[in-house]
């Protein structure tokens, strides 16, 4: 049978369509395998990132307050420590995934659980102290409680402020002072400030809140001698609102910038204070 050119043409154009098909297929789902874990990836870097700042922001100016004082002593607890880095974890992984999701209440499990432990070495004031961020989380993540929004933020910032701090410097001194107490007030109004876009979402409530709690995180920082940290804490701030904020960050990369960048504003207030 005699073929015409033009029905030769058409074959060899779907010959070579086929062809296509066939090599553009595997490495199509290649790319795809290679970018989720490339996502997959970051998400853990992310994490661990995350997590460290988070301890970093409760850890470290306790410690320093202790040891100014007189007796105050490092006084290394497994237990207290393993309990900061979950809830951080849970912190983390309940806020950068979107709250009111069925898997956040299996995060916030494990630091309720990890509770049993700690409430055979520590006080019951500490260990509820210390419930109170996991019952926190739980709270915010309850659709019909409508606690994701300023209220939540109000509330998570107090708490998260309150109940590290406060532990870990009692175990270091076996005793509290107010004066370690009204100190932590710029550890609030950071949180406050910072994780303002994670509760307030919409535009323009979201950036007014933001600038608000910031103008407030500010006016905290011009009180500090000046000198190249007050500066660059100023730095931070303005441009945490002016690009991180009013750019809208993707959610996935919200909680891993705006940790890191509240220790790095927290530890240059603290440090500059003792």
């Amino acid at each position: 049978m005699i073929m015409n050119p033009e029905t030769n043409d058409n074959v060899s154009r779907l010959n070579r369509h086929k062809e296509n098909q066939t090599t553009d297929q595997p490495i199509s789902r290649q790319s795809r395998l290679n970018q989720k874990l490339k996502q997959t990836d970051i998400q853990w870097l992310a994490l661990i990132i995350g997590a460290i700042a988070q301890n970093i922001i409760w850890w470290v100016y306790p410690l320093i307050y202790s040891k100014n004082l007189a007796g105050g002593q490092w006084q290394h607890n497994p237990l207290l420590i393993s309990y900061s880095i979950i809830i951080a974890i849970a912190i983390f992984l309940t806020f950068n995934r979107g709250f009111s999701r069925w898997i956040n209440y299996v995060v916030i499990l494990f630091p309720l659980l990890f509770l049993y432990f700690l409430y055979k070495q520590f006080t019951g004031q500490q260990v509820m102290l210390l419930a109170l961020l996991p019952i926190a989380l739980l709270l915010i993540n309850i659709p019909w409680l409508n606690l994701q929004n300023v209220l939540g933020l109000i509330l998570y910032s107090g708490i998260a402020t309150i109940v590290m701090p406060v532990v870990i410097f009692y175990q270091q001194n076996t005793y509290l002072t107010q004066p370690f107490i009204i100190s932590l007030l710029p550890l609030f109004f950071s949180y406050l400030y910072f994780m303002s876009s994670v509760f307030v979402t919409e535009g323009r409530n979201k950036r007014l809140t933001s600038l608000v709690f910031g103008v407030i995180l500010l006016l905290n920082v011009l009180t500090l001698p000046w000198n190249f940290w007050t500066i660059l804490t100023m730095i931070i701030i303005i441009f945490t609102w002016m690009v991180l904020i009013n750019f809208n960050l993707k959610q996935r990369y919200r909680m891993v910038f705006f940790t890191v960048l509240q220790a790095m504003t927290i530890m240059v207030i603290f440090l500059q204070q003792h």
